[in-house]
């Protein structure tokens, strides 16, 4: 009991804050109780010096000392307080409860046949839609989800129902028929070197009198679905029989694929995507141009905006040239117009960067296009690392200039904040850095640009809800998700 001794006398020497001789022979005495002072009630005894002795009266120092034996006691030294560091930025990290998972963007286009590859291509002859295919025969269920796929994806072109399979990566108005599966002169059949005018002179779909264009469209597949399913899903874990039909994880990725757009209920979307559209050119008398603005015609903060539009009607030249859809050129005098406008590539930095914080402080990752470029590559994103330069730091891209040209004109007198934001993407996409400003003006940021030598997000979106494996699948009408949910949880039990 000499250990609750110690503890006892040592309480109520401490109620006074100092502990005198007195109460140090107290103590001692107390350890003692047993005739000697064995190692434990001597390893106490060490602690309270180590703890207390600082309290101690220079007379209960030396009492200690005589009593217990050993040299003189020193007091326990407190380490210097370290002053915050200032002058530095700020890092804040927020991160998703769970990292998605990915995939193969599932390409559409194939390399002339139907063949295809079973770990690529959903329409592929012994792919996941074709297993489905096999299991839904073995359940006396009426077959078609492989077929509903290899319907021409351009089959839109002349008004009948399109699937998900283009026969060639690039398009060809020469040889319209083989490289777009589609049946132009509706013979019932598809025919070699057939021209039909299907691209225009920019290079998108429609006609322009020739038929000499070309379009690559290899980058064509399902990588919004696959995104949303590496929300929505757990990663399947193992290959599932049933029916003695073999599922491959892959093979299950890409039912999951497939019934993605129709779980989760409806999207989410931040921003304008960036579809490359024509300039436009507004005449007084209505009259509506569209091509390629070629004069000197600036688009910045004196420009209104409208959605993604830039539209200036203030501060025009006094002639503005312009390329029309045909190639052919044509002047207009200042006088003639009413306003130009053309698309913007970037979306405002504020909205972009509240909305990604707030998503993922909700737990679950989303989904961006990484740039504003005019092909989409849509990736789950997951976590942001920021670096936030306040009160008056700044980065070593930043400057004034860039100050003048924000989202909502040029900044006022809020407070800057410099941020470099790193994106961590799922799908293999590794991380996005973004370098923005904004301005902050009680306790809200109202404004920002980007700094014109980085990448901007083109725009961001997830599902509303949970999967539910409900209701009907328009991407594809033969996969039923009662049946696909009953593979799926096969390979994740």
């Amino acid at each position: 009991m000499s250990i609750d001794s110690i503890r006892s006398a040592l309480t109520t020497a401490l109620t006074n804050k100092r502990v005198t001789r007195d109460e140090i022979r107290t103590i001692v005495k107390s350890a003692r109780d047993g005739g000697s002072i064995d190692a434990a009630e001597r390893a106490e005894l060490a602690a309270i010096l180590s703890t207390h002795g600082s309290k101690f009266t220079t007379a209960a120092q030396r009492e200690f000392t005589r009593l217990i034996g050993g040299g003189a006691i020193t007091p326990p030294v407190t380490p210097p307080v370290t002053p915050p560091v200032t002058n530095q930025p700020e890092r804040v990290t927020t991160e998703a409860t769970r990292a998605p998972w990915t995939t193969t963007y599932w390409p559409m286009a194939g390399s002339g046949n139907d063949v295809g590859s079973a770990s690529s291509n959903l329409w592929a002859k012994d792919g996941a839609l074709s297993k489905f295919d096999s299991l839904l025969k073995s359940r006396g269920a009426a077959e078609g989800a492989r077929n509903f796929e290899l319907k021409p994806n351009l089959n839109w072109l002349v008004g009948k129902e399109a699937g998900h399979y283009i026969p060639n990566s690039s398009l060809s108005e020469s040889d319209a028929e083989r490289t777009t599966g589609v049946d132009f002169n509706n013979n019932g059949k598809i025919d070699a070197d057939v021209k039909w005018d299907f691209i225009d002179r920019t290079g998108q779909f429609g006609k322009d009198g020739k038929t000499d264009g070309t379009m690559s469209v290899g980058w064509w597949g399902s990588c919004d679905k696959v995104a949303r399913a590496g929300i929505l899903f757990e990663e399947p874990k193992k290959d599932v029989t049933l029916n003695g039909v073999t599922f491959t994880t892959q093979d299950i990725k890409g039912l999951l694929t497939v019934l993605a757009d129709s779980q989760g209920g409806g999207s989410d979307f931040i921003g304008n995507r960036y579809d490359a559209n024509p300039d436009t050119v507004t005449l007084k008398n209505g009259q509506q141009v569209k091509g390629t603005i070629l004069s000197d015609v600036k688009f910045d903060n004196t420009s209104r905006r409208q959605q993604d539009w830039q539209i200036n009607s203030a501060n025009l030249p006094d002639e503005v040239k312009v390329q029309l859809m045909d190639g052919t050129e044509k002047t207009y005098k200042k006088a003639e117009l009413s306003y130009v406008a053309r698309e913007d590539k970037r979306d405002d930095p504020v909205l972009m960067h509240e909305t990604i914080s707030a998503w993922l402080k909700s737990g679950r990752p989303a989904v961006m296009d990484k740039d504003s470029g005019e092909h989409v590559w849509n990736y789950n994103f997951y976590k942001a690392d920021d670096v936030l330069y306040k009160n008056g730091l700044k980065p070593s891209w930043a400057s004034d200039e860039l100050l003048k040209n924000g989202h909502n004109g040029p900044a006022t007198d809020g407070k800057i904040v410099w941020v470099e934001r790193k994106v961590s993407l799922g799908g293999g996409g590794g991380t996005e850095t973004y370098r923005y400003w904004m301005e902050e003006k009680n306790g809200k940021f109202v404004n920002g640009g980007w700094d014109p030598t980085s990448a901007s997000p083109d725009f961001l979106w997830r599902p509303q809800s949970e999967a539910a494996f409900a209701g009907k699948n328009d991407r594809n009408p033969f996969v039923d998700p009662k049946l696909v949910k009953e593979i799926y949880e096969a390979s994740i039990r």
